[in-house]
C-alpha cells in the first residue's frame, strides 16, 4: 500500500519535523502557572521546611535531634506545589512515610546484604502503599534510607519510624494543613465533593466534542496550579467520561441495531476501475475491502481516490492519472486503501461510535463480529437516523 503522504516528504521537511517530535518530547509541556503562585508555592516551601528543622530540634530527643529526613523535601515538593494529588493527601503522606520506615527497619535487621535488603525493602513498601492506598513516591526514599542510612540508622532500630519520620511528618503535616489552608485558593486535604443536582437541562444525546488545545490551556490557567498528568490523559478522561454519558443517555443501543448489514465490499486484488464503479453506482463513500476470510482489511474511500490522482497531469481524465512518477502506478484495491481500517464490534455501544467519528474524522465505520470478520458497516446518515427518531415531534396545539 502507498500514500500520497509518502511522496510529499523529503529530507528537507522530514529533519524539522523530527526536531519538533524530539523537542516535545524531551522537554513535554507542563500546566500553565502564574507567577504568583509559583511565589506562593516556593515561600509555603520555605516556611513548611523551615518550621519542620525547627521543631524537631526543638522537641525531639537529644539523639535524634540532628535527623531531618531528605524525603520529606520531596514530600514537601508534593505537599504544597501538587497539593490536589492522590499521591498528597493526608493519609497518603502519613501512611506512606511510616510503612516505609517499618518495613525499611525490618528489612535492615534481618536481611545482612544490603543489596538485597535495599530492593527487598523497596519492593515491600510499593506493594504495601499500594495495597492500602497510600502511595507516595518520596516513601520510597525513606524506607531505602532505613537500609543504607548508615551505622546511626541501625542502632536508632524503631526509633527511626516513630522519633524521626514520625516526628518530621507529624511536623511537616501540620504545616501543610494550616498553610494550604490560608492560601487564597487552595484547599487541603482534598475533599471529594458531593454531585450537585442542576435544573439545567442536559446536553443532546448525540452531541459528542473532544476540548481542543486552547481549551485544555485555558481551563488550567483558570485553576491556577500545577495539574500532573498530561494533556492527553486530561482528554482520553473527558472523552470516557463523555462515552459513558451518553451510554446512559442513548440506553442500550449497540451498532448492530444501525448497521446496515447488505455490505458491498471487495477484495485487495479488486482493479481500481471496479473499486470507482461500486462507489458511483451505489453513491457511497467508502467501501471495505475484505481477505479470503472476509476479514477487514482496509476501507477505499473517495478521499483515497483523490489523494493518489495526479491533479496536474491530465485534468480531462483524473481518475485514469493515477500518481505519475517513476514508482509503481496503483492498479488495484490494495494499493490506495487505508490500512488497518478502524472498525468496531457488532456490540460495541453506539456511544463508542460517536466517539470513533469525532476521533479520526471519518463517514463510515466496517462493523466485524467475534471473528473480525465484516458483518455491516455504519455511516454519519445512520446515526442521524437514530437521533432524529429519538426525537418526539411536536404535537399540534
Amino acid at each position: 500500500m502507498r500514500h500520497a503522504a509518502d511522496m510529499m516528504g523529503g529530507p528537507d521537511t522530514d529533519i524539522p519535523m523530527r526536531l519538533d517530535t524530539l523537542t516535545s518530547f524531551l522537554f513535554p509541556e507542563q500546566a500553565v502557572i502564574s507567577n504568583r503562585e509559583k511565589i506562593i508555592t516556593a515561600l509555603a516551601g520555605f516556611v513548611a521546611m523551615g518550621l519542620v528543622i525547627w521543631a524537631t530540634q526543638q522537641l525531639a530527643q537529644a539523639e535524634h535531634r540532628p535527623y531531618m529526613i531528605s524525603s520529606m523535601g520531596a514530600s514537601a515538593v508534593l505537599l504544597f506545589a501538587v497539593f490536589h494529588s492522590p499521591l498528597s493527601q493526608p493519609w497518603a503522606f502519613v501512611g506512606g512515610h511510616m510503612l516505609a520506615a517499618m518495613i525499611g527497619v525490618l528489612c535492615a535487621h534481618h536481611i545482612p546484604n544490603p543489596v538485597l535488603a535495599t530492593a527487598t525493602t523497596l519492593g515491600l513498601a510499593l506493594l504495601a502503599m499500594q495495597w492500602l492506598r497510600c502511595l507516595h513516591p518520596p516513601a520510597g526514599a525513606t524506607a531505602v534510607f532505613a537500609v543504607l542510612g548508615g551505622q546511626p540508622i541501625l542502632d536508632l532500630g524503631w526509633s527511626y519510624v516513630f522519633s524521626v519520620v514520625g516526628a518530621n511528618v507529624a511536623f511537616l503535616l501540620a504545616a501543610a494543613l494550616v498553610l494550604n489552608n490560608l492560601l487564597p485558593g487552595r484547599r487541603y486535604p482534598m475533599m471529594r465533593l458531593k454531585p450537585s443536582v442542576s435544573d439545567a437541562p442536559a446536553q443532546p444525546a448525540g452531541r459528542v466534542s473532544r476540548p481542543e488545545h486552547e481549551d485544555i490551556v485555558a481551563a488550567l490557567r483558570s485553576m491556577d496550579t500545577f495539574i500532573d498528568v498530561s494533556e492527553e490523559d486530561l482528554e482520553r478522561i473527558y472523552l470516557l467520561a463523555t462515552i459513558n454519558r451518553q451510554k446512559r443517555s442513548l440506553g442500550s443501543i449497540v451498532c448492530s441495531d444501525i448497521m446496515t448489514r447488505n455490505v458491498t465490499s471487495v477484495t485487495p486484488d479488486t482493479a481500481l476501475s471496479a473499486v470507482w464503479e461500486v462507489l458511483r453506482q451505489r453513491n457511497i463513500r467508502g467501501v471495505p475491502v475484505v481477505d479470503e476470510e472476509h476479514r477487514v482489511a482496509g476501507v477505499v474511500a473517495i478521499s483515497d481516490f483523490l489523494k493518489n490522482t495526479d491533479w496536474n497531469w491530465n485534468r480531462r481524465s483524473r481518475l485514469r492519472c493515477l500518481m505519475s512518477s517513476p514508482r509503481r502506478a496503483p492498479i488495484s484495491a490494495a494499493d490506495i486503501m487505508t490500512a488497518p481500517a478502524i472498525t468496531l464490534r457488532e456490540d460495541a455501544h453506539v456511544a463508542e461510535l460517536l466517539a470513533t467519528f469525532a476521533n479520526n474524522g471519518i463517514n463510515h465505520v466496517p462493523v466485524t463480529d467475534d471473528k473480525d470478520r465484516l458483518v455491516g458497516i455504519v455511516t454519519r446518515l445512520d446515526l442521524l437516523n437514530l437521533f432524529g427518531s429519538q426525537i418526539p415531534s411536536r404535537q399540534a396545539a
